[in-house]
């Protein structure tokens, strides 16, 4: 059996180009697994989790709430 790989965290790599966007008004949206449930989560241009919903579109709506561009990584 495959152990469940928790997604929510970001590579190194991802961290890095996140940060050659220097845009503090960006958001990147990335699905994966949050407290063993796969969730979409809103993480600012430095990386950090800001916020986690199980609904795409509500991931969107949140980060444009806050005044934020959201961007979908993988």
């Amino acid at each position: 059996m495959t152990e469940k790989k928790d997604l929510s965290e970001l590579s190194p790599e991802c961290l890095q180009e996140m940060s050659l966007w220097n845009d503090e008004n960006v958001a990147f949206i990335k699905h994966g697994l949050y407290e063993g449930k796969y969730m979409w989560m809103i993480y600012g241009a430095d990386g950090e989790r800001i916020a986690a919903t199980d609904d795409r579109e509500f991931a969107f709506i949140v980060a444009k709430q806050n005044d934020l561009e959201p961007y979908s990584v993988h």
